[in-house]
């Protein structure tokens, strides 16, 4: 692990004093924790409530103006993690085996993980990690990555770092949201620029009209699940001067339960009754230009596999998912090329809801092969 951080960046050199308020469960931890960031420290960049103090300039903002909103907390309340050191996947097991209490335990069987290939490097990335984190950067397979982390929605998109002129970019926290989507914003820029988690695009400051290219074929399963076809994997390990955070950030019982940290600013209610509901997860499935080719509930994933697993098909590409609804998990077999995007419908629906209809309206039909072909720029 990197000893030598940036601004921004996982370091564990400063615990924060709140952590008395962390007695809070799942995500109301997260507040407590960023509030603590208004009561010590530098003087915090955002006020916890109006996204114009957050020093990035919105007035050419590309997404809809109220989509944008505070988390109630500073810039850089969460430190990204920078190159986490790894563990192989076969060690695990004995190294748990010499820890008594299961906070102390790397990753369990049960545990969800973010799972990718690249180039041959197999990676895994514990979900309760990355929750206290939420912007994970890292290499694999020779590809700067960063993991962007949406945990209000369930959601987990990888994005290649690289932009097309060559440029490695590096990300923070920047306290804000659209639609309850994590935005990120460039640390190495004089004036920021916000980036949106959910689809790459800078939608904020200088850098609107760039994109991050999104890594294909990226899994949320089982450590159990992920492990058995990838015995060759490493497993990202947690930053040792994080460990609090880590015990306190737990968003289980928010992901599980019926209600919101954080209520989208619009909702389904009163919609079709073949729509999901909001908390619903649902894997998307894109092209590598971000372009949405469908979107599948992941109920319905399930009830449709064979031997346990689900085949859909885009025009001449397939891609082969092993979904489980029970444990809000879908673990890409065989990703034919195409981008998969974890969350709930929520994170669909809000900012498009026409487009999101439509998509789904795709998903389903992709089920079998029939597939429809999207039109350039849908949702």
């Amino acid at each position: 692990m990197s000893e030598t951080r940036t601004e921004g960046v996982s370091t564990g050199r400063k615990p924060l004093i709140a952590s008395i308020l962390l007695g809070l469960f799942g995500g109301g931890a997260v507040l407590a924790w960023g509030l603590a960031g208004l009561l010590t420290g530098p003087d915090p960049i955002g006020d916890g409530s109006d996204p114009e103090s957050y020093g990035i300039d919105l007035s050419n903002a590309i997404v809809e103006r109220e989509a944008i909103i505070s988390t109630g907390s500073p810039r850089d309340f969460l430190p990204a993690y920078l190159m986490p050191e790894s563990l192989s996947g076969a060690e695990v097991a004995d190294v748990n085996a010499s820890e008594s209490r299961k906070w102390q335990k790397n990753v369990v069987s049960g545990d969800r993980v973010i799972g990718l290939v690249i180039g041959g490097d197999i990676r895994a990335y514990p979900l309760f990690i990355v929750d206290a984190h939420e912007i994970v950067m890292d290499e694999v397979g020779g590809v700067p990555i960063v993991i962007a982390r949406s945990p209000l929605t369930d959601e987990v998109m990888v994005y290649d770092r690289r932009l097309p002129d060559g440029t490695v970019m590096d990300f923070g926290v920047s306290g804000l949201l659209v639609d309850l989507a994590l935005l990120m914003y460039d640390t190495g820029s004089e004036s920021a620029s916000l980036w949106s988690a959910h689809d790459g695009r800078a939608v904020a400051g200088p850098a609107v009209g760039a994109r991050l290219t999104p890594v294909p074929g990226v899994s949320v399963g089982t450590w159990r699940d992920w492990l058995a076809p990838h015995p060759e994997t490493l497993v990202a390990l947690r930053d040792p001067e994080s460990m609090r955070r880590y015990r306190r950030i737990d968003y289980r019982r928010y992901l599980d339960g019926d209600d919101w940290l954080i209520p989208p600013r619009r909702t389904a209610a009163g919609a079709d009754p073949d729509l999901p509901a909001g908390r619903d997860r649902v894997l998307t499935v894109m092209d590598t230009d971000a372009r949405v080719l469908g979107v599948v509930p992941i109920a319905e994933l399930q009830a449709n596999a064979v031997a346990g697993r689900t085949r859909l098909v885009f025009g001449d590409r397939t891609m082969v998912i092993r979904p489980d609804a029970g444990a809000s998990t879908a673990v890409v077999v065989d990703p034919g090329g195409l981008v998969t995007r974890f969350g709930m419908w929520s994170s669909v629906w809000t900012p498009d809801p026409e487009g999101a209809v439509e998509a789904l309206e795709r998903g389903r039909k992709s089920i079998g092969g029939d597939a429809l072909t999207p039109p350039d720029g849908s949702a």
